[in-house]
């Protein structure tokens, strides 16, 4: 009798769980707004990475000529 009692609330409590998460499952997340942020980030991000590709490049030319007038 125990034994019945024990698995009755084992089972009630597993079909408590089962559809008290299911609408939590069901629910869909809006990242809509997240991947309009990102996709906005694209140009400042390029501008920073030439900038530091032109800085880069300008030490180096700077160093070149310098190089060659020694």
């Amino acid at each position: 009798m125990k034994a019945l009692k024990m698995l009755w609330a084992a089972v009630s409590m597993f079909l408590i769980g089962l559809f008290t998460a299911a609408p939590a499952l069901a629910a869909a997340i809006d990242v809509s707004a997240v991947v309009t942020d990102i996709g906005a980030q694209a140009a400042p991000i390029g501008l920073v990475g030439a900038a530091v590709l032109l800085i880069y490049l300008a030490v180096k030319a700077f160093h070149w000529v310098r190089r060659a007038m020694a």
